[in-house]
């Protein structure tokens, strides 16, 4: 019975809470919940002339193209007069120039680390925190560590070179690491590194501008493109920074608001008058890239931001993109593809997700053989700290769908056939899935309407898109490699000052091996201060780059000849100048009276001259006139301390110790009489 009422309790409550707020009562159910697989993701952002890829755990070259996707483990070569752009995200921006070999072995959000065996590539890193991310580059038997912002240029050579070249400009700093040696290299600097022979392991530097070329010149001019678009970009106000690569959407559309979607971004005529009847997810290809499987490489120049985040939307007779969909709760995820995949016939059909649905995963079954762990494994920094992304802020620019009549509608109530044209329909014959194509074809209406006319989760349990291996076989000609540049290079140039770890800095134990020698860095005490004063002590300067062991002080030599070690950092006892006379011991002059300084500057000025010690004279103070009237005193009057004499040094004696030591005759005034005495 009891448990009965609170169960109806527990239901009034729930249902009070729907009533007051309907809304938050769904508030969990969001798009953008965390994914599966979270890994990483990079992009070939310009491409001229040619360039193969290579995917981790594949024997299979294949021909590079602009906006692929770049995941860790992904191996890179350019051909001759070629130059290939590599961004990382809206901050790090990596070129290759011709004949380079590159392979990404580290791509997380904590850091970066890619190998270079072969040819030039050039850095430019525009902000960077080395206490929260990475970015280490390794070229043969060397390893290069970024420490600021700034411009990193490498000249790793071919397989027979001997020399890896290291540049650095515009306010970059890094550490450079050998077989045997490690040092820092700074701003305006380039650095040759030698590989073998009797001076291997060491370097030379110069200065940076006496190796500039005409690569170094195309990077520069990329980098005022970057900088224009960066400048003019609507970062947290139309997107967060989650969503790079939306800064290039300026120079090909325009941001309008709308009252249904907010502000959205509708691409110019210009930018799509070259693509006969265009339309989203129609010109590109369908690329296998492990670990998301089946992924849109779009052809479109700039469709990066457009087909990996957000909506595609037909409002107004035209279609545009917003950034977010209806519901948004975290960070922005990269997809391989935001669109709903089924089957028709023999014919396999895409349109773009509708704003009002959330992400439907179309590789549930075709990426159920990836590894998935080696993709979402939390990695430790060099500093022992793990890095967490914080979710992006909401931009301005974001609001909810607002209906005609003025209310928010509910998730899922809107079928895709209320929100999506026929003709944003794609298909494809299920045997071409996969081949390189210039355009896909649009479906006939009655196909698309009946696609359009089905809830999105009520299709994707029946999709089982083509396997990659038999895709592959189809697809020899189009995405296939022929001769392969640097099919065994991998195996004859080793990279990196050490073995690579995956997802983990070698800097720090690199600069503790290589630099101190694994002995503790010397670490600067800040200045103490005296109480009372107005001058600060002498500051110390420490020295050398290590704490070096304290060296063991020798002691005095014992009567029997043994030696007693003291203590690191003891100080000897102090005691008075040893005079050797007469063949006497040391210890003789043991008992002698300790002088005291005069603190008095007119005791100062009456010191008497020290006479050879020949033998012991007494001196005399001069008399002082007594007052005319004094009062008697138990005690003699107090006076101002005298030196005792000096004592005879030239025939030393060994005194008694058990009778007091004589006190100096009393000084004699007016005329012999004794002090003590009054007169009468």
């Amino acid at each position: 019975m009891r448990r009965t009422k609170k169960i109806l309790w527990a239901f009034f409550f729930l249902m009070s809470l729907l009533i007051v707020n309907p809304e938050n009562a769904f508030a969990n159910i969001s798009d953008d919940e965390v994914p599966d697989i979270k890994a990483r993701v990079a992009r070939i952002s310009v491409l001229r002339g040619s360039a193969q890829i290579k995917r981790v755990d594949s024997r299979d070259w294949e021909r590079a193209a602009q906006n692929l996707p770049i995941v860790e483990g992904d191996e890179i070569t350019t051909d001759s007069n070629s130059r290939l752009e590599i961004q990382f995200n809206s901050q790090n921006f990596l070129r290759l120039s011709e004949n380079a070999y590159l392979k990404i072995t580290t791509l997380r959000d904590e850091g970066i680390a890619v190998s270079l065996p072969a040819g030039t590539l050039s850095l430019r890193v525009l902000e960077f925190n080395k206490d929260r991310q990475f970015f280490e580059i390794d070229a043969p038997q060397t390893t290069i560590a970024v420490q600021n912002a700034g411009m990193y240029r490498i000249d790793a050579g071919d397989n027979k070179g001997k020399e890896v070249r290291v540049t650095v400009t515009d306010s970059g700093q890094a550490r450079i690491y050998s077989n045997n040696s490690g040092f820092s290299l700074r701003n305006g600097r380039s650095a040759r590194v030698y590989l073998d022979g009797d001076y291997a392991g060491e370097w030379e530097t110069s200065d940076a501008a006496r190796y500039a070329d005409e690569f170094d010149a195309w990077a520069l001019e990329r980098d005022a493109v970057i900088a224009k678009r960066l400048r003019d970009a609507h970062y947290d106000k139309y997107y967060d920074r989650d969503i790079y690569g939306a800064e290039e959407l300026n120079d090909y559309g325009e941001w309008i608001y709308t009252k249904k979607y907010g502000y959205v971004w509708r691409p110019f005529r210009t930018a799509t008058s070259s693509y006969d009847d265009w339309s989203p997810y129609r010109y590109g290809q369908w690329r296998w890239i492990p670990p998301f499987g089946w992924t849109w490489v779009n052809d479109e120049p700039w469709g990066w931001a457009t087909y990996h985040h957000g909506r595609w939307v037909y409002v107004n007779d035209d279609w545009a993109w917003t950034p977010y969909p209806q519901h948004r709760a975290g960070r922005s995820w990269w997809r391989p593809a935001l669109v709903v995949v089924t089957y028709s016939g023999s014919l396999i059909c895409w349109y773009p997700l509708p704003y009002h649905h959330g992400y439907y995963n179309y590789n549930h079954y075709s990426s159920t053989r990836v590894d998935r762990r080696r993709y979402n494994t939390t990695i430790i920094n060099n500093n022992n700290t793990t890095i967490v992304v914080n979710p992006t802020p909401t931009p301005q620019g974001t609001i909810r769908e607002i209906s005609d009549n003025g209310k928010k509608e509910g998730r899922n109530t809107i079928l895709p056939v209320d929100s999506i044209p026929p003709r944003g329909v794609i298909s494809v014959i299920a045997s071409d899935f996969g081949k390189e194509r210039r355009g896909f074809l649009i479906t006939p209406s009655d196909i698309a309407r009946n696609v359009l006319s089905k809830e999105p989760t009520d299709v994707k349990a029946n999709v089982f898109l083509p396997t990659p291996k038999i895709v592959s076989d189809r697809a020899k000609t189009d995405v296939r490699a022929v001769n392969p540049i640097f099919e065994k290079i991998d195996s004859q140039i080793k990279t990196g000052a050490v073995e690579r770890r995956v997802g983990v800095s070698m800097d720090a134990n690199l600069r503790q091996e290589r630099i101190y020698e694994n002995r503790p860095a010397i670490e600067r005490n800040p200045r103490d201060e005296v109480r009372g004063g107005d001058e600060a002590k002498p500051e110390i300067r420490d020295t050398g780059a290590i704490k070096r062991l304290p060296r063991v002080v020798t002691g005095r030599e014992k009567g029997n000849g043994e030696i007693k070690e003291s203590t690191p950092g003891e100080v000897p006892p102090n005691r008075l100048p040893t005079i050797r006379n007469g063949g006497k011991s040391e210890d003789d002059n043991q008992n002698a009276p300790v002088f005291k300084a005069r603190e008095n500057n007119r005791d100062r000025e009456q010191l008497p001259t020290v006479i050879a010690p020949t033998q012991r004279e007494e001196r005399r103070e001069r008399p002082q006139p007594q007052p005319e009237k004094e009062e008697p005193r138990s005690e003699p009057q107090p006076r101002r301390e005298e030196p005792p004499p000096l004592p005879k040094v030239s025939e030393p004696s060994r005194k008694d110790e058990s009778k007091p030591e004589p006190k100096p005759p009393q000084q004699l005034k007016d005329g012999g009489k004794d002090k003590g005495k009054k007169d009468e």
